[in-house]
């Protein structure tokens, strides 16, 4: 499965996220290999993987801060050689899965640094309402230490720093690692809340459920490869188990159940 993969049927709008052969690199070795994809705009697409798969290598090459080759355009507009700062400017925004709040600064003066160094497309009250209608549990905690809050707390706030910068594209590692069943359902219910402000999300997750209930669209990641995409609804647990485990080829269909065990 090569080439430029759309997440859904084009709108006639520039894709708002568009990687073709991008490869990224530690040093001399590539951790990502010619992956290709299209995210449209307001959509959120999933992507899935094992650990070492290359899934947060990609959402850090796709946010400027690895060294790349290929090419990648927001919303339309080159982007391959613009520095991290530049990409968030252009309305790309990283929410990494560790370190993604300054836990010494209030979760006021967080969402306030996440405003000042984002795209600035609305005004920092706006943007804060907005933010705030999306995890109204921050509101009471505005004046306290981020270091203060608890773990779901955290996430929910480094989410929020992602809506503060304004962007047109959130990349999201790995946002419910580690939380409650209560609180990934809470995370999911503010991913669809983002689609709905009209924010493109692209998904990094270990959660096959979590991309079910969020994503129409998914890429299974590999050795750094894509080695499976298509919508959502087609691909079962199963399936990304074996691809996971290489069991299965991408392109290989699933064995039919044999008669005599339909039977049993």
């Amino acid at each position: 499965m090569s080439g430029v993969v759309t997440a859904r049927p084009s709108s006639g709008r520039p894709a708002a996220l568009e990687l073709v052969d991008l490869s990224a690199y530690y040093g001399s070795v590539a951790a990502v290999r010619n992956v290709s994809l299209t995210v449209e705009p307001g959509s959120a697409v999933g992507v899935l993987g094992p650990n070492g798969a290359g899934k947060s290598t990609l959402l850090l090459a796709s946010a400027g801060f690895l060294k790349t080759t290929g090419s990648l355009a927001i919303g339309g507009q080159p982007a391959s050689n613009l520095s991290p700062v530049k990409r968030r400017r252009q309305g790309l925004a990283m929410v990494p899965q560790e370190r993604a709040v300054v836990l010494e600064l209030t979760v006021a003066e967080n969402l306030r640094l996440a405003w000042l160094t984002g795209k600035r497309a609305t005004k920092y009250e706006q943007a804060l309402t907005s933010a705030l209608d999306v995890f109204p549990a921050l509101a009471p905690r505005m004046g306290e230490p981020a270091g203060n809050l608890s773990g779901g707390q955290r996430q929910m706030l480094a989410v929020s720093r992602g809506l503060m910068a304004t962007c047109d594209v959130l990349l999201l590692d790995e946002p419910t690692a580690g939380l409650s069943p209560r609180l990934i359902n809470e995370l999911v219910e503010a991913i669809r809340a983002l689609n709905g402000l009209g924010i493109t999300v692209l998904l990094v997750e270990q959660n096959f459920s979590v991309v079910q209930r969020t994503c129409s669209y998914v890429h299974v990641l590999n050795g750094g490869r894509i080695v499976w995409h298509g919508p959502t609804g087609s691909i079962d647990r199963d399936r990304v188990g074996d691809l996971y485990s290489g069991a299965r080829k991408p392109d290989e269909p699933t064995a039919p159940v044999p008669a005599s065990e339909e039977a049993a």
